[in-house]
């Protein structure tokens, strides 16, 4: 069984490497659009691995209070950017 630090500190290191390569498509793709939403979704990925690596820590204030509320209007104007320009 994997303890929580353990499993924060992999959510973590998971999270953010995903969020690395949007991060990069973000900064060298020309169209906004697809600029904007690689940028909300790697910043998403960062931020909620942030969550976890707080939560691993038995951080649960900053876990609850910071990252997880942070990461949720991310992820929502994701899908709210989503929805307004990738379905046409």
């Amino acid at each position: 069984m994997v303890d929580l630090l353990t499993g924060g500190i992999v959510l973590f290191a998971i999270m953010a490497g995903a969020g690395i390569v949007p991060l990069i498509i973000a900064f060298r793709v020309k169209v906004r659009s697809l600029k904007i939403l690689s940028l909300l979704l790697g910043l998403f990925a960062v931020v909620h691995g942030f969550y976890h690596l707080a939560s691993g820590f038995q951080q649960e204030f900053l876990a609850d209070v910071v990252f997880e509320p942070i990461s949720l209007v991310l992820l929502v104007g994701l899908g709210a950017y989503y929805s307004k320009v990738g379905v046409r």
